[in-house]
C-alpha cells in the first residue's frame, strides 16, 4: 500500500508526495496483469483528457492494450 500526503489548499497548487510504501513487491505482468492494464489505461485516459490523444488515437491505443492482456 502506498501512502500519499497532499500539501496545499484553496488557490495554492496542490502537491502529492509519497511518504511510505507498505507490503512492497515487484509489479510484473505475471503477478499484477490487471493492475498494469488499469494503470496504463488511466494514463491513456489522462492523455485524452489533456488533448494529447484524440478519440480515435485513444480507442486505438486502448484496443492494443486490451489485446496485450488476452
Amino acid at each position: 500500500m502506498h501512502t500519499l500526503e497532499i500539501k496545499g489548499s484553496g488557490g495554492v497548487r496542490e502537491q502529492a508526495g509519497l511518504i511510505r510504501i507498505e507490503n512492497d513487491h515487484r509489479v510484473t505482468k505475471e503477478t499484477d496483469n490487471q493492475f498494469l492494464f488499469e494503470y496504463q489505461r488511466a494514463v491513456l485516459l489522462a492523455l485524452k483528457a489533456k488533448g494529447v490523444l484524440n478519440e480515435m488515437q485513444y480507442r486505438y491505443a486502448e484496443e492494443k492494450l486490451t489485446d496485450q492482456i488476452k
